[in-house]
């Protein structure tokens, strides 16, 4: 998974980086120092949250952008997540 990760970090590097001198050197260092790409990252807190949140009985499903309350009523994850932060 760390070469996965690696690759796709460097691909978005050369996406959105401006003037990236030596591409070797930054998927070396993402291969040394387990760097994701930035939708891996959102995606890992998304679910640390969510995890956390279900636990706590804060909600019960997500499908998509939304989370149910245990009530059944659908919230934007966003909103949520701003709302509850982890550790409250």
């Amino acid at each position: 998974m760390i070469i996965e990760d690696a690759i796709a970090y460097l691909k978005e590097a050369i996406r959105t980086w401006k003037g990236i001198k030596s591409p070797e050197a930054v998927f070396v260092a993402a291969c040394k120092e387990g760097r994701k790409p930035e939708s891996a990252q959102v995606q890992s807190a998304v679910k640390e949250w969510f995890e956390w949140a279900r636990k706590k009985r804060i909600v019960i499903a997500m499908s998509g952008e939304a989370v149910y309350t245990p009530e059944g009523e659908a919230v934007a994850l966003a909103e949520m997540m701003r709302r509850f932060p982890v550790g409250e």
